[in-house]
């Protein structure tokens, strides 16, 4: 896939698809960085389980043996340490049951598309009423393009909703 360059026109095509590719890979990114978080929580979770065994065999168990004797002493160093590496670890799974956000849309894109193509015919037109009638090979290409982003705009719109909808009569 040809790479595009940073010094394309705002309204051309290629300055277009530049500027939709940039909000694409914004929105992975943030998917990528929600994910990233959660599993480090979730690794966080697995270091608290490690430190709960851990500190339970060490200086806290001394001190809670003293004073409320040794099965008291277990019970309690390992209840709260497993509480918080729960807790971590169910922030975690709420972190990465969360819906995606939405994926970005085209419009203004295909707006602007839209536009430079009118503008072009127009261009054309006024020049000649014969170029009115047969489109220069990149104007052609450009409204087959913006047909198709359309379409595949209606396409990813119906895609994301509810299959249950009710009929009013």
């Amino acid at each position: 896939m040809a790479m595009f360059d940073q010094t394309s026109r705002p309204g051309s095509l290629r300055g277009l698809l530049h500027s939709y590719g940039g909000e694409l890979r914004g929105w992975a990114g943030g998917i990528t960085l929600r994910y990233g978080i959660a599993v480090a929580l979730l690794l966080s979770a697995g270091a608290g389980i490690i430190a709960a065994i851990g500190v339970t065999i060490a200086a806290l168990f001394h001190w809670l043996e003293i004073a409320y004797g040794a099965n008291a002493a277990y019970g309690i160093v390992i209840g709260l340490l497993l509480l918080l590496a729960v807790a971590t670890a169910l922030t975690a799974i709420v972190l990465l049951k969360q819906g995606l956000p939405p994926l970005p849309r085209p419009h203004r894109h295909a707006a602007a598309a839209g536009q430079s193509v009118a503008a072009r015919a127009v261009l054309a037109a006024s020049a000649s009423h014969k170029s009115l009638m047969k489109a220069d090979p990149v104007t052609e290409v450009m409204i087959g393009l913006a047909a198709a982003c359309l379409v595949g705009w209606l396409v990813s719109s119906r895609v994301g909703q509810p299959q249950t909808r009710r009929r009013t009569r």
